[in-house]
C-alpha cells in the first residue's frame, strides 16, 4: 500500500464507521474511568447535542479539543469529524504510518495550512489527543500554525 492511502479524506471510508463505533462503544464503557470533569451537553457548540445526542464522553472532549485547535464542529459535521478523529488513530494503531504519512493530500504531499486542509490537520490533532494519547508526541509532525 502507498502513503496515500491512509490520507484521511473527509468522504466516509468503510473502516471509520467500524472504527467510530468501535471508539464510541469503548466510550461509553469507559465513563466511570474518565478523569477531571466530563463535558456536559452545555458545553457543546450548538447543535452538537442535537445531531448527535447519544455522543460520548470520549466523543465530546474531541469534539471540545478540536474546538480549541481551532476547528468548528457543528452539528451538520460532527458525525465525519469524529469519524476523521477515529480513522486517524486506526491508522496509526494499524497501518503501521506515522502522523506525517498520513496527513497528506491525494498527490503525497503535506496538507497545507488553509481551509478544509487545515481542518483536517486540526481534527487529526484532536483525534490523536483524544482517542489515542500514546501516539501525542507525532501531533508535531502535523506542523500546525
Amino acid at each position: 500500500m502507498n502513503e496515500s492511502t491512509y490520507a484521511v479524506r473527509r468522504a466516509p471510508l468503510r473502516p471509520r464507521a467500524v472504527c467510530a463505533g468501535l471508539v464510541g462503544l469503548a466510550g461509553l464503557l469507559s465513563l466511570g474511568a474518565c478523569s477531571g470533569s466530563e463535558p456536559t451537553m452545555s458545553d457543546l457548540p450548538a447543535g452538537v447535542a442535537s445531531a448527535r445526542p447519544s455522543i460520548s464522553a470520549e466523543e465530546a472532549d474531541f469534539v471540545l479539543a478540536a474546538e480549541k485547535l481551532g476547528a468548528d464542529v457543528t452539528g451538520d459535521s460532527v458525525n465525519d469529524d469524529i469519524e476523521t478523529g477515529t480513522t486517524t488513530c486506526w491508522a496509526l494503531k494499524n497501518g503501521g504510518v506515522d502522523l506525517a504519512q498520513i496527513a497528506v493530500d491525494d498527490s503525497g504531499k503535506p496538507l497545507p495550512d488553509t481551509g478544509e486542509a487545515l481542518r483536517t490537520k486540526q481534527l487529526m490533532a484532536a483525534g490523536v489527543q483524544t482517542f489515542c494519547p500514546d501516539y501525542d508526541d507525532q501531533v508535531s509532525q502535523l506542523k500546525l500554525p
